[in-house]
Protein backbone atom coordinates (compact mmCIF):
# COMPACT_ATOMS: atom_id res chain seq x y z
CA UNK A 1 0.00 0.00 0.00
CA UNK A 2 1.06 3.54 -0.68
CA UNK A 3 -0.49 6.81 0.40
CA UNK A 4 -0.46 10.45 -0.57
CA UNK A 5 -2.55 13.55 0.12
CA UNK A 6 -4.31 15.85 -2.30
CA UNK A 7 -5.61 19.34 -1.64
CA UNK A 8 -9.06 20.02 -3.04
CA UNK A 9 -10.09 23.70 -3.37
CA UNK A 10 -13.56 23.31 -1.90
CA UNK A 11 -15.51 21.54 0.80
CA UNK A 12 -15.72 17.79 1.34
CA UNK A 13 -19.23 17.49 -0.14
CA UNK A 14 -18.06 19.15 -3.36
CA UNK A 15 -15.05 16.82 -3.43
CA UNK A 16 -17.31 13.76 -3.28
CA UNK A 17 -19.58 15.03 -6.07
CA UNK A 18 -16.65 15.85 -8.35
CA UNK A 19 -14.71 12.66 -7.57
CA UNK A 20 -17.73 10.42 -8.09
CA UNK A 21 -18.60 12.07 -11.38
CA UNK A 22 -15.02 11.99 -12.71
CA UNK A 23 -14.39 8.38 -11.73
CA UNK A 24 -17.77 7.04 -12.86
CA UNK A 25 -17.53 8.89 -16.19
CA UNK A 26 -14.27 7.08 -16.92
CA UNK A 27 -15.77 3.66 -16.14
CA UNK A 28 -14.63 3.40 -12.54
CA UNK A 29 -16.55 2.88 -9.34
CA UNK A 30 -16.75 5.39 -6.49
CA UNK A 31 -18.53 4.77 -3.20
CA UNK A 32 -18.39 6.89 -0.10
CA UNK A 33 -19.44 10.07 1.58
CA UNK A 34 -17.92 13.35 2.73
CA UNK A 35 -15.68 11.56 5.25
CA UNK A 36 -14.39 8.35 3.62
CA UNK A 37 -14.90 5.83 0.85
CA UNK A 38 -13.40 3.60 -1.82
CA UNK A 39 -12.76 3.76 -5.55
CA UNK A 40 -11.67 1.62 -8.47
CA UNK A 41 -10.14 3.08 -11.63
CA UNK A 42 -9.88 1.05 -14.81
CA UNK A 43 -6.67 1.09 -16.83
CA UNK A 44 -5.64 -0.77 -19.95
CA UNK A 45 -3.41 -3.06 -17.89
CA UNK A 46 -5.55 -3.58 -14.81
CA UNK A 47 -7.49 -1.85 -12.07
CA UNK A 48 -6.24 0.61 -9.50
CA UNK A 49 -8.11 0.33 -6.22
CA UNK A 50 -7.92 2.51 -3.18
CA UNK A 51 -9.68 4.41 -0.48
CA UNK A 52 -9.86 7.98 0.67
CA UNK A 53 -10.37 9.77 3.94
CA UNK A 54 -11.16 13.45 4.30
CA UNK A 55 -8.80 14.99 6.83
CA UNK A 56 -9.75 17.61 9.45
CA UNK A 57 -10.06 21.12 8.00
CA UNK A 58 -6.86 23.17 8.35
CA UNK A 59 -7.87 26.09 6.17
CA UNK A 60 -11.33 27.36 5.20
CA UNK A 61 -12.23 26.65 1.59
CA UNK A 62 -9.78 23.77 1.20
CA UNK A 63 -10.18 20.05 1.80
CA UNK A 64 -7.23 17.74 2.37
CA UNK A 65 -7.85 14.16 1.35
CA UNK A 66 -5.65 11.17 2.21
CA UNK A 67 -5.55 8.66 -0.65
CA UNK A 68 -4.36 5.09 -0.04
CA UNK A 69 -3.76 2.80 -3.00
CA UNK A 70 -4.55 -0.78 -2.05
CA UNK A 71 -4.08 -2.49 -5.43
CA UNK A 72 -2.36 -1.48 -8.66
CA UNK A 73 -0.79 -3.04 -11.73
CA UNK A 74 2.84 -3.86 -10.95
CA UNK A 75 4.28 -1.84 -13.82
CA UNK A 76 2.39 1.39 -13.02
CA UNK A 77 4.39 3.70 -10.77
CA UNK A 78 2.87 5.41 -7.74
CA UNK A 79 4.01 8.73 -9.19
CA UNK A 80 1.88 8.11 -12.29
CA UNK A 81 -1.11 7.04 -10.19
CA UNK A 82 -0.80 10.18 -8.06
CA UNK A 83 -0.66 12.37 -11.20
CA UNK A 84 -3.75 10.74 -12.71
CA UNK A 85 -5.78 10.89 -9.52
CA UNK A 86 -4.80 14.51 -8.90
CA UNK A 87 -5.99 15.36 -12.42
CA UNK A 88 -9.49 14.19 -11.49
CA UNK A 89 -9.73 17.12 -9.10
Amino acid sequence: MASFNINYPGNSSDFVVKAKSAINTKGGVFTGDSTKGTFTLKTAIGAVQGNYQVLPVKMAGQTDVAITITKKPFIVSMKKIQEVISDYF
